[in-house]
């Protein structure tokens, strides 16, 4: 009778372990899973609360005002892009403040979080798809669409055990819960990629903060790691200046050089692919500006002088909306190179050159004109408002019809072209206007339109012209459109302006 207590006693508690062991599998598979609304949803529990920062929430929420409170930077607009590190929040917190900071009262509804992974090792870009990060906070949701649309299966994929200890991002988000008020998250973790694999994620971005102002890049990285103090700041400050350039060839560059004098130092900036990636896409939207916000490094917290982690934070403004043309100074010198190519086949042959783009960025679509000048004299131009094809075909394109089919001038010839210089000029998307006192002289170009007649001039008409705005706008009527120079003042005169970023030979 005992032994068959005893069997049935090792039965019931086999049975009751396999089903605890069970259900802690099925809960560890995805970091848990909530019901709500009668609807499963993947929820990405904390990682690190309570080793990084306090899983309490009263207790987080304290030091993050005492942070905040603290790091006075201050400016009068949001930057897109922040740079901010992420040790434990007793260090680094201090300095990633002075970003976080600036976000108050921004209106960011969309927060692109980017680092390097830190606890699992991958040669993808890989994004996290769970419906919402949990922190002491409360949760956010992910943008799944977003998600979604910059899978790419060769390069950007989805994996959420990449994402599941790893702290870099973490970290980060009960700033933001701060400082927003209503926003959603793309967690992204760069692995051991190749550039071009950098510069396809750097594209993907590039387009949507573009195209949404209200959408937040967020880049996690420290900087150098067990240094002594003195040479930490030293080299961080060289980092961080290389950084603040908006160059990344200069970041690249100055990273190589730091690790040819310090070879003991482990890495001079831990999320290098993330900061590269994120001076990809402040190029090619165009930097306005950068700041460093802050330095620092574990030794002033801990004391321990002798290895540290140097932390820094920065801040990227961009071009507006209305601004954003995208592309760099390697891609500007490509595309004068083809227009002159195109030309000079075309005129020999009569035919339009079919080459290949040499970079993916260059099949982007644009609006584009291409201006010819002989002896610096106008000798065709010609453009369209629409980006309809891609910037490299559009050049082109737009090169051999100033040259054959502007009707103010007689067609260009083989014999001219040593004499003729290719202008450039890409345009962003045209924005209605409700008055004429609305155009900036020498930034906007205007183009009018009043029934079917419409007339344009590029801002920099008005500047070699030497024009009021009255005379740039009257030209425009006068010439373009074969009315009164004053119909710009016409209530049935629609006025829309557009920027420009001309490059020429």
């Amino acid at each position: 009778m005992k032994n068959k207590r005893r069997v049935l006693g090792f039965f019931v508690f086999g049975a009751v372990a396999l089903f605890l062991v069970t259900l802690a599998v099925l809960l560890k598979l995805e970091k848990g899973a909530i019901m709500n609304n009668e609807k499963d949803f993947l929820v990405r529990l904390p990682a690190v609360a309570g080793q990084f920062y306090p899983e309490e929430e009263g207790e987080a929420r304290k030091q993050i005002k005492t942070f905040l409170a603290e790091a006075n930077f201050a400016f009068s607009l949001p930057p897109q892009i922040i740079i901010v590190p992420h040790a434990g929040w007793s260090y680094s917190g201090p300095v990633a403040a002075y970003g976080f900071n600036l976000l108050k009262s921004s209106g960011f509804n969309r927060v692109i979080l980017l680092g390097t992974t830190h606890r699992s090792s991958t040669d993808k870009i890989v994004l996290d798809d769970h419906d919402f990060w949990q922190t002491p906070l409360g949760q956010v949701s992910t943008d799944k669409n977003l998600i979604a649309n910059l899978v790419d299966q060769g390069v950007i994929v989805v994996n959420r055990r990449t994402h599941q200890d790893d702290h870099v991002l973490e970290v980060e988000l009960p700033f933001l819960q701060t400082v927003l008020s209503d926003f959603s998250i793309v967690p992204i973790l760069i692995g051991q990629v190749k550039d071009s694999d950098l510069l396809a994620l750097a594209q993907k971005l590039t387009q949507v903060l573009a195209n949404d102002p209200k959408t937040l890049l967020v880049i996690s990285s420290d900087l150098s790691h067990y240094p002594d103090q003195i040479t930490a700041q030293k080299v961080d400050t060289k980092t961080l200046a290389a950084i603040a350039s908006g160059s990344r060839e200069r970041f690249g560059q100055t990273l190589a050089n730091l690790a040819n004098q310090y070879p003991a130092v482990d890495t001079f900036a831990c999320g290098a692919d993330a900061i590269r990636v994120g001076l990809l896409v402040a190029s090619k939207i165009g930097l306005k500006e950068a700041k460093i916000l802050a330095q620092g490094d574990s030794g002033v917290v801990s004391g321990q002088t002798e290895q540290v982690v140097g932390y820094g934070a920065v801040a990227f403004w961009l071009k507006q909306e209305q601004d954003f043309v995208g592309i760099d100074q390697e891609e500007k010198q490509i595309l004068l190179s083809w227009a002159r190519e195109a030309l000079t086949g075309y005129l020999a042959t009569g035919q339009i050159p079919l080459k290949k783009a040499p970079k993916a960025s260059l099949e982007t679509k644009r609006a584009v004109f291409v201006t010819l000048k002989k002896n610096g004299q106008l000798r065709g131009c010609l453009g369209g408002f629409e980006a309809k094809e891609p910037v490299w075909q559009a050049v082109a394109n737009m090169a051999i019809a100033a040259a054959a089919n502007d009707p103010r001038f007689s067609p260009v010839t083989k014999d001219e072209l040593e004499e003729i210089t290719i202008e450039i000029s890409l345009l962003s998307p045209l924005k209605k206007v409700t008055s004429w006192e609305e155009v900036e002289l020498g930034k906007h170009g205007v183009y009018l339109k009043q029934d079917t007649l419409t007339g344009t001039f590029l801002p920099q008409v008005a500047q070699e012209g030497d024009w009021t705005k009255e005379d740039f706008l009257g030209e425009i009527c006068a010439q373009k459109m074969g009315l009164n120079r004053d119909c710009y003042l016409d209530p049935a005169t629609e006025i829309f302006i557009y920027t420009v970023e001309s490059f020429a030979e």
